[in-house]
């Protein structure tokens, strides 16, 4: 090899050293990641934009928003759902993470949490009945009969006589949940008790059983009481008095019942069937090792003699940390009752039963939590007179009583609504948290058709208010569908039936409207129409 040319391999290698030696790596920019919101407040039905920008090598979201994303962009959205919705956005690059988030409150009035589809062109059930009759919607039960995870609702409807107030036909209709939901009836035979309807999975195989009796008007009234079992199944409730065991004096066909309602009898929480008759109660505890089955007890009835019972619960009504079954009831003069009794055990002692007077007329009562105490407080409703069912009366009694350190009966809200000294609402009560707000929940109830009033259903809003003191404190403000101006309503009265049937946690409706007489056949069609809720 020449001189030269090793002397060139030498200048090249020394080159190459002193070029490695000077090729220091630049320091990377540190990691950052900038997410912005158009506006953090947004009206229901706007739209904001979101805008981001990073040097991380990949971005992905989460919350509200999901997949993975540009690592710069920006995004137009729309909410439908109200309350506060969070963006979350993560980053990163090789082992670095870095994530942002902006919260968005959606504004949405009460108006906007019921946007109703238009009514279909044919209705999607119909009941036929006479010129002399009219329609009484009896009661209403929600949970899964079908087992698919998604809503079902049941209700009953009968037809009375306007000449001497018996029932001329019943009818248990059904409306399994889901994409495409259809109303159907329940075969019921002879056993057309559904004035009061109980749903509970009985055997705990997911799929929800419902009880039905007579009511205890109906007992003393009627001369009719009865107590029906249907089953839970694939294709929805079917009929089956075989279905709990009963080796007890209890005739269902002839049952002698006053009320029922559900109650946690031993304490653990789950609530079990309770069922009261003229000298006897019953229980159904439900989960039982060996199926279900009625157990009868003697109990002493004279507190109830000559009272009519109209509804029951279980709660600790006296802040003396033991449950109570609660009675509504009123006598032959119209006065309205509470009667407690204690429980004891996994029974009760009538012996301790107690009565209290100078009660409103009431017709229902639903637990609920007011005040987000650990206490059970209740709301109750009732109207001047006491009904039959065909003859009504204007709702003059809404009220939360609150349970705690005072007596429950000193320590009451009132609950005033715009119609309340014209127009009856029904006493199916429905507790449902339409606006999502976690406050524990809002009121929802029918009208009945009565008097002038055309409004369909009242919308009871729980409203949580916190002072600077940070003192927080609740009321309700009631409207309904006419006074929020909702579409989609029928502009005359229509009994509503409200139920999310398909899982989307928006209210939807089942309004049941009265057709004209058909002169050929002297009958009147109830026509019902689901029409679905698209304010989510």
């Amino acid at each position: 090899m020449s001189n030269m040319r090793v002397k060139n391999l030498l200048i090249l290698f020394t080159l190459l050293v002193l070029a490695a030696c000077s090729d220091k790596e630049e320091p990377l920019e540190e990691l950052f990641l900038e997410l912005d919101a158009s506006s953090e407040n947004v009206d229901y039905g706007d739209s904001f934009t979101l805008t981001w920008n990073s040097n991380a090598s990949q971005c992905y979201a989460a919350g509200r928003w999901s997949g993975e994303k540009p690592v710069q962009g920006t995004e137009e959205i729309t909410i439908k759902r109200g309350g506060i919705s969070s963006f979350v956005l993560d980053c990163r690059r090789n082992n670095e993470f870095i994530n942002q988030a902006v919260a968005i409150t959606i504004i949405k009035s009460t108006a906007d949490y019921f946007i109703f589809d238009e009514r279909g062109e044919e209705p999607d059930f119909t009941i036929e009945y006479g010129a002399n009759e009219k329609v009484v919607f009896t009661s209403q039960a929600r949970g899964d009969v079908n087992d698919d995870s998604i809503p079902d609702i049941i209700f009953g409807v009968q037809t009375r006589s306007t000449a001497d107030d018996s029932i001329v036909q019943t009818k248990l209709l059904q409306m399994l949940g889901g994409p495409l939901p259809i109303i159907t009836e329940i075969v019921t035979d002879e056993c057309d008790a559904i004035s009061v309807l109980l749903p509970k999975d009985l055997d705990q195989d997911g799929f929800t059983d419902v009880i039905g009796l007579s009511s205890d008007h109906e007992r003393q009234n009627l001369n009719t009481s009865k107590l029906c079992f249907f089953k839970g199944t694939e294709t929805g409730l079917v009929l089956d008095n075989e279905f709990v065991t009963n080796e007890t004096s209890l005739d269902l066909s002839n049952a002698g019942l006053r009320i029922a309602g559900l109650i946690d009898r031993n304490n653990d929480v789950a609530l079990d069937i309770y069922l009261l008759g003229e000298s006897k109660e019953y229980w159904i505890e439900v989960g039982a090792s060996d199926g279900p089955k009625i157990e009868e007890f003697d109990y002493d009835n004279t507190a109830l003699n000559g009272l009519t019972i109209t509804d029951v619960t279980g709660f600790d009504f006296d802040s003396n940390s033991n449950e109570d079954i609660v009675f509504s009831a009123y006598d032959s003069e119209g006065n309205g009752k509470f009667v407690t009794v204690p429980k004891s055990g996994d029974g009760t002692n009538w012996a301790e039963v107690l009565t209290y007077d100078n009660i409103p007329l009431i017709k229902a009562i639903e637990n609920i939590v007011y005040d987000q105490d650990t206490d059970i407080d209740i709301f109750v409703m009732g109207d001047s007179n006491p009904t039959n069912g065909i003859d009504l009366s204007p709702t003059s009694t809404l009220k939360v009583y609150e349970t705690g350190e005072v007596n429950i009966l000193e320590n009451e809200l009132d609950i005033t609504f715009i119609n309340q000294a014209t127009a009856a609402l029904n006493d199916h009560i429905v507790l449902a948290d339409f606006d999502q707000d976690f406050d524990g929940g809002d009121i929802l109830l029918s009208y009945e058709d009565y008097g002038d009033n055309t409004a369909s259903f009242l919308i009871i809003e729980k409203q949580e208010t916190t002072d600077d003191e940070e003192v927080t404190t609740y009321s309700y403000l009631a409207q309904n569908n006419q006074e929020l101006g909702l579409l989609n309503v029928p502009d005359q009265h229509a009994f509503t039936i409200l139920v999310d049937y398909n899982s989307d946690f928006d209210i939807d409706a089942i309004f049941g409207i009265k057709g004209e007489l058909n002169t050929e056949t002297n009958l009147k069609p109830l026509n019902f129409y689901i029409q679905t809720n698209q304010s989510n």
